[in-house]
């Protein structure tokens, strides 16, 4: 099939690859400000500005290329009958964001399919968006960090880096974006020879800062070896805006996260069910929505922990002795819990704040024994596990100081920090005879579960993946 996307949008070009169609994209060069200003002279309505925009960039690609399918779309934000374009100044940004604070408006996005010249299809989807009332502080702090975003967007916003503006959505995640995918790809199928396409499964992973993460990284890997239709991308939340958000995105058709700091508890707390794991970690890193909307939270950081340990570390044996870990995070919770349930007979807890260890532990097993963070050396030669779950070591952070000399030489020591990718920690351990294990591992196993609930393909770790995620 030979299809033209008349646009240069590039998020619309996304949307069509997410869904596995192959587009070439088209510059139509019209003049949308003077057609809108013409169409709005004689009172059009914005469901018929959106519309005759969409049928003149496909129209005029159609032309040159007649024997081509050509795609063409537009989107207009409606606000009581008033056609917001985008912002050509700050002042103008604020006055939209004012206009549009506390109220419901309408995203129209139009889709027009020519082919020979003429037309053979049009969709025109309508979502509504309530947007939380924002005080004039929070306006003036969007102006002033977000313009160079804004000044690109109808109504100055980008929902899927600001859906924590809203308080309420009624629509579908890729009308918002600009493109009708599930339509298209249904009509493609039904009129297109040999085309089989589905719509898009949305996940995102959630965070605050989100930017550094390497999920978007691994998932898109995964969706592009599997040949699935689906997207999967980050979005920051800030600190607590989880609970709304989420909601809003399930609104919109987002189908599942991945939750990473500062959220993870709030994550356990907003889902309808919880697996046991989460429950007793008291975190959730993944949460699987439904269809009729309701959220299961789990928590598979020790999933991804164990498999990386069983994967790596063929002679290892969590039953065969007892465990040391060093830390009492989030991370750490995870980790207690999955060596627990795998079978360590006993596991010895050590952290700088002798009191947070403490109350893990109370919270966790007896199977756990607090030490103090500077006697964790003496309890090197009688145990078979080690695991560093601080962020010591890390690029960027203070050196994990620890001796392991006396270290049992048959013991595996394993670190959750993978950059860099082996430590001095595990540098110094190798020294001694033991087996390592590097943290990257942990990090890819972990993701695989999510990826299976939402995608419906239970992914491959490889030394693809990890080459990706290191970079």
């Amino acid at each position: 099939m030979d299809l033209i996307l008349a646009s240069q949008s590039s998020t619309r070009w996304r949307i069509l690859s997410c869904a596995r169609i192959i587009a070439k994209a088209v510059s139509p060069q019209i003049d949308e400000e003077n057609i809108t200003r013409s169409l709005m002279a004689e009172k059009a309505m914005p469901r018929d500005i959106a519309d005759t925009l969409a049928e003149h960039k496909a129209k005029k690609v159609s032309i040159k290329n007649p024997l081509s399918w050509v795609l063409g779309c537009d989107q207009v934000l409606d606000f009581e009958g008033k056609v917001f374009g985008k912002p050509k100044t700050q002042e103008d940004l604020r006055q939209s964001l004012i206009r549009l604070s506390g109220e419901t408006h309408r995203l129209i996005t139009a889709n027009v399919m020519y082919h020979n010249t003429k037309p053979m299809w049009r969709h025109i989807s309508v979502s509504h968006m309530t947007m939380h009332p924002m005080t004039v502080t929070e306006i003036e702090t969007y102006v002033e960090k977000s313009w160079p975003d804004a000044q690109h967007s109808a109504g100055g916003y980008y929902f899927e880096k600001t859906p924590h503006l809203f308080s309420e959505v009624r629509g579908n995640w890729f009308d918002i974006m600009g493109l009708s995918i599930g339509p298209i790809a249904e009509y493609l199928n039904q009129h297109v020879n040999g085309s089989v396409f589905n719509a898009p499964t949305v996940a995102a992973v959630l965070g605050h800062p989100i930017a550094h993460s390497k999920s978007p990284c691994m998932h898109g890997h995964w969706l592009e070896t599997n040949k699935i239709s689906g997207s999967y991308i980050a979005i920051d939340i800030p600190p607590g805006k989880l609970f709304q958000t989420v909601k809003v995105l399930i609104g919109a058709g987002v189908m599942g996260f991945n939750v990473t700091l500062p959220h993870k508890e709030d994550a356990l707390a907003l889902a309808d069910y919880q697996t046991p794991r989460a429950k007793a970690i008291g975190a959730a890193n993944t949460l699987v929505v439904d269809l009729k909307g309701s959220i299961t939270a789990d928590n598979t950081d020790g999933y991804g922990f164990i498999t990386n340990l069983k994967v790596n570390s063929s002679d290892w044996f969590p039953q065969a002795g007892s465990a040391l870990v060093l830390g009492a995070g989030g991370a750490s919770r995870a980790v207690l819990s999955s060596l627990i349930e795998a079978g360590a007979p006993k596991i010895y807890l050590s952290n700088r704040t002798l009191q947070r260890a403490k109350d893990v532990a109370l919270q966790l097993s007896p199977l756990i024994e607090v030490i103090d963070w500077e006697d964790k050396e003496r309890y090197l030669s009688t145990v078979t596990t080690v695991v560093n779950t601080t962020s010591l070591g890390m690029t960027g952070k203070p050196p994990l100081e620890i001796d392991l000399s006396s270290i049992n030489p048959k013991a595996m020591v394993t670190d959750l920090v993978y950059t860099p990718l082996e430590t001095p920690f595990l540098v110094q351990a190798r020294s001694f005879g033991c087996s390592v294990v590097g943290g990257v591992g942990m990090l890819l196993h972990q993701g695989t579960p999510g990826f299976e609930a939402w995608f419906g393909t239970c992914p491959t770790v490889d030394s693809e993946v990890e080459a990706l995620v290191l970079k």
